[in-house]
């Protein structure tokens, strides 16, 4: 129940912002202050959202001005009057705000559309002030989804590379291991024909001192070199096993880290999956 309550919370915001009010109010344009219809944005850049109006306008314009506001001349806006319009658009935004708020001025026949003006003239342009504000918040919100979206797959994606980087890791665990394991039998096995070499060389070492020939000499000289073999061949596998378990305590922290960073990522994406779901829930609700 709470975490209904705390969802709720959190989405009655959104579906507040999605409510779109035409206003009826004011602005001061390069000609003077002109009575205006006005829609709040959230979440929008002034120069975009002059620029969408400004491509909603071009094909029902017989020019468009943009020098100091944007201003479109022979508008043909049948619902608004039978003769071309003039329509000033300006979308006002404070120093670091993320919210705008877009005004538009109707001229109709040398006069501007307010609040004493003809009903069918108000209602046009009310009408019209409406369904573009909703057609861009539309767009803008999911543009937002999409992007939240994509956050979410690159998240998702950084998990599962983290979850093959362990699973590589273990298995890279286990084969060191198995080497290790081989190696110490061999290196015991090792060992044990160097004890065996040294009892056969002091055995011909004593035959050379007593009996010399050119024969049991050789035979010690090839003893010799290969207790020498021997000695070389167990201290590789020592290092090899040392290196070894040096190597599987580095992948064992790493492992451990590992799953820091995919419980980290996790959360990350269990955050990510609400801003998602809130944004979605944004969008349906636009109107």
């Amino acid at each position: 129940m709470r975490k209904h309550l705390f969802h709720l919370a959190l989405v009655l915001p959104l579906l507040t912002q999605a409510q779109t009010e035409v206003r009826t109010s004011s602005y001061t344009f390069s000609t003077g202050v002109c009575p205006t219809m006005s829609v709040v944005f959230d979440q929008a850049d002034a120069r975009q959202v002059e620029s969408w109006y400004k491509d909603r306008l071009k094909p029902i314009s017989a020019d468009i001005s943009s020098k100091k506001e944007l201003m479109a001349v022979g508008v043909r806006l049948p619902e608004v009057s039978s003769d071309t319009i003039r329509i000033y658009v300006k979308a006002d935004q404070p120093k670091k705000s993320t919210d705008l708020t877009l005004h538009v001025a109707f001229r109709v026949n040398n006069a501007f559309v307010g609040p004493d003006s003809d009903e069918r003239q108000r209602e046009g342009c009310r009408s019209w002030m409406y369904q573009n504000a909703v057609m861009l918040k539309k767009e803008l919100a999911q543009k937002e989804v999409e992007a939240a979206t994509k956050t979410l797959h690159l998240l998702e994606s950084d998990q599962a590379m983290l979850v093959k980087e362990k699973d590589r890791a273990q298995n890279n665990i286990e084969k060191t291991q198995k080497n290790i394991t081989s190696d110490e039998q061999e290196k015991a096995a090792t060992e044990g024909e160097s004890t065996t070499m040294v009892t056969r060389v002091d055995a011909k070492k004593q035959e050379v001192a007593n009996s010399p020939t050119e024969t049991n000499t050789k035979e010690l000289q090839g003893m010799l070199k290969e207790q020498e073999k021997l000695k070389r061949k167990t201290e590789k596998l020592s290092k090899d096993i040392e290196n070894g378990k040096k190597k599987i305590e580095d992948l064992q922290f790493q492992i451990k880290k590992n799953l820091e960073d995919q419980n980290a990522k996790g959360q990350a994406i269990e955050v990510q999956k609400k801003v998602v779901d809130e944004l979605t829930t944004k969008l349906s609700g636009i109107n």
